[in-house]
């Protein structure tokens, strides 16, 4: 069916067109708002500016179609193929994505808030600069796979109040990303690059950050409980109030890290690197600092109850009124 027949028929009040062939076909700054294309193939279709708010493109097939600056707001794109689809600047704002293929996908820009992307696959997807506050990329269990984020580009992305819970983001680009308050609870952050992130208020409760450079990064009061922070960089971040009780950070690098009135009860700060940190008011009750490095920190008022300091490097380091492992208070 060709552009001409679409459109006319569209104008005379026909919206269904479920199961169609239109694969290459032009509809270019079309009107089809709430359209009926679920299951149609529209492989390498060009939707550019095309005004498709409410469509139902349900497991229709757009592998490599062009929805640049597409109006596609409260969509449904259930279990849509968008593999390798150009979405840059498209409007997506709460849009139906739930068990959606959109590996390799380019969404610069894209305005992505409250959009559904349960069990979404988005790997290798171009997200720069994408608004996504609220939303929902949630995993749940026996209802929706993993949201699949792995070596996504999210970089300068505002995802404010996402929901990431359980999300695989192994090796994801989010240098310079607003995630203030995003829900990461078990998500999976292996070898990711968060330099510069901001995670102000953001839940990481047990989610897995080892190796990830997190240098210059702002986590104030984060939840980062239990979570594993092996070999991580944390060099110039700022944790101010972060809560960080149970969390594995052995070999981390903490040079000039701001953990002032920080939670590390029973924190392993094995051989990490807290050079020049400050710990001021920091409470490491009962943490492990085995060969940990203090050297020229600030712990001044901070409480070390509990706390083996033989192997520890204390040299420089500023500890006025801290609480020590013997119950003394440090002069």
């Amino acid at each position: 069916m060709s552009s001409v027949e679409i459109l006319r028929k569209y104008a005379a009040g026909e919206t269904n067109f479920r199961g169609i062939n239109l694969k290459g076909i032009q509809l270019n700054r079309a009107d089809l708002i709430g359209a009926n294309f679920s299951e149609a193939d529209l492989q390498g279709a060009d939707l550019v500016l095309a005004f498709l708010n409410r469509v139902n493109f349900q497991r229709a097939n757009l592998i490599t179609a062009k929805l640049s600056g597409a109006y596609l707001t409260q969509a449904n794109l259930q279990a849509v193929n968008m593999a390798d689809v150009d979405l840059h600047g498209a409007n997506l704002q709460n849009a139906d994505f739930r068990l959606a293929n959109l590996e390799l996908a380019t969404l610069i820009d894209a305005n992505l808030s409250g959009a559904d992307m349960r069990g979404i696959n988005l790997q290798g997807a171009d997200l720069r600069g994408a608004y996504m506050r609220g939303a929902n990329l949630r995993y749940e269990k026996r209802a929706y796979e993993i949201a699949n984020l792995r070596g996504v580009n999210l970089r300068g992305a505002d995802m404010r109040g996402v929901d990431l819970t359980g999300a695989d983001l192994t090796k994801a680009d989010l240098r310079g990303a607003n995630l203030s308050e995003v829900l990461l609870r078990d998500a999976k952050l292996t070898k990711a690059n968060l330099s510069q992130v901001i995670l102000d208020g953001a839940f990481l409760t047990e989610a897995n950050l080892a190796g990830v450079n997190l240098s210059g990064a702002s986590l104030i009061n984060a939840k980062i409980e239990r979570a594993g922070l092996i070999d991580t960089r944390l060099n110039q971040a700022n944790l101010t109030g972060a809560i960080m009780a149970d969390v594995k950070l052995g070999k981390a690098q903490l040079v000039r890290a701001n953990l002032t009135q920080v939670n590390l009860v029973r924190a392993d700060l094995s051989r990490a690197n807290l050079s020049q940190a400050n710990l001021t008011k920091a409470d490491l009750t009962d943490a492990y600092l085995a060969k940990a490095n203090f050297r020229n920190s600030n712990l001044n008022d901070s409480i070390l109850t509990r706390v083996e300091l033989s192997t520890a490097n204390l040299s420089g380091a500023q500890m006025q009124g801290a609480s020590m492992p013997n119950g003394d208070i440090h002069d």
